[in-house]
């Protein structure tokens, strides 16, 4: 694999043949691009909750309605992060390997098309996670999407979701396992945000 090319060094994961044979190293790079977002957001919109409440409720937004403008701001969170660190990363990378670039029948360009789509699922899922469980328990809300990074790279049960977040793994059913997962994972997220007072 050429030095000049960041984007493996960052995606390319884990396969499973490692995990069988038990030699796996921590992918660190992996592991922190996708950890990071989750220290970004930690227990913002709890604590925004809190401080705003009266005030929130004084303009009659509901619980649900809160939730909802939640989900809009994780979505652009997890776009600029992504837009971001995946464009210096297309930028410092030779242009004739990002022109060679296959991921599953996708080359080049639209295949780092589809690597932003899946990054974007995947850290979107684990900002929901975080966001639901913190809802009940901010420590649990933090430790709970870093446990399901670790047993991913440690795994190879072939139904996690986030097998899609590495290169090594990536198919076509994983990335519609992960797309089901999120919006599984948002319907919970907004139902419980209903049915609750948000009383953190």
């Amino acid at each position: 694999m050429p030095n000049f090319a960041i984007v493996p060094l960052f995606f390319m994961g884990v396969d499973f043949r490692a995990v069988k044979s038990g030699k796996v190293i921590l992918p660190v790079f992996w592991f922190v691009y996708f950890v990071v977002p989750l220290l970004i957001v930690l227990s913002g919109f709890k604590q925004l909750w809190q401080v705003r409440r009266m005030q929130l409720r004084g303009l009659r937004y509901s619980p649900l309605s809160f939730a909802v403008v939640n989900v809009g701001l994780m979505g652009l969170i997890t776009i600029i992060y992504v837009v971001l660190t995946e464009g210096i990363m297309a930028l410092v990378t030779d242009f004739s390997w990002l022109r060679n670039f296959k991921l599953m029948q996708f080359q080049g360009i639209s295949a780092l098309l589809v690597l932003f789509i899946i990054n974007f699922l995947g850290i979107f899922l684990l900002l929901i996670i975080q966001t639901t469980i913190g809802h009940f328990n901010a420590p649990l809300g933090i430790i709970i999407p870093f446990s399901l990074c670790i047993l991913t790279i440690y795994t190879t049960w072939k139904y996690n979701p986030f097998n899609s977040l590495m290169l090594l793994r990536v198919n076509k059913n994983n990335i519609l396992l992960l797309l089901a997962t999120t919006l599984l994972m948002l319907i919970v997220y907004l139902i419980t945000n209903r049915y609750s007072e948000l009383d953190y």
